[in-house]
């Protein structure tokens, strides 16, 4: 009997968004769809588990006030976050976008020293993020349209 209809509607849609992706990536070449099937494989394990937890355990959500401010910032900022991603460059846009979600979520109400690392510890991360995709993937990342045009 199934304890939580969310998370099984939620595995099944997600082990059918698998099937898509994995047809998708066997158009890519053997090379290309490295990553994409690592991915992949990854979410599909995730789902079965999902579903395979929907029978254990019942998740009761309680009504919660959900902030509409909050929530109009932290759409901004991804939307921002995409526009600049181009023209700053990955490492900057990233940068200044991760902290403002932080400011934005914490609400100034973890305290300034937690947010002052939350937001270094952040940092460290995107910038594990870009060397590692830059240097070990091998995957490029935007520079910045701006970067470039001060180099000329």
């Amino acid at each position: 009997m199934i304890k939580d209809l969310t998370s099984f509607i939620s595995g099944i849609c997600l082990i059918i968004l698998s099937a898509v992706l994995f047809h998708e990536a066997n158009q890519l070449s053997p090379f290309a769809s490295v990553f994409p099937y690592a991915i992949t494989s990854v979410l599909l394990l995730l789902s079965v588990l999902l579903i395979f937890r929907s029978f254990k355990i019942e998740i009761k959500v309680e009504k919660e006030n959900v902030d509409t401010v909050k929530i109009f910032l932290l759409i901004i900022v991804f939307f921002a976050w995409i526009y600049f991603l181009e023209r700053t460059g990955f490492v900057l846009t990233s940068l200044i976008a991760f902290n403002l979600l932080i400011l934005v979520n914490s609400g100034l109400n973890a305290g300034i020293k937690k947010i002052a690392l939350y937001m270094i510890f952040g940092s460290i991360f995107v910038l594990l993020l870009y060397f590692g995709f830059k240097n070990l993937l091998l995957v490029p990342l935007p520079e910045g349209l701006w970067l470039r045009d001060l180099q000329s």
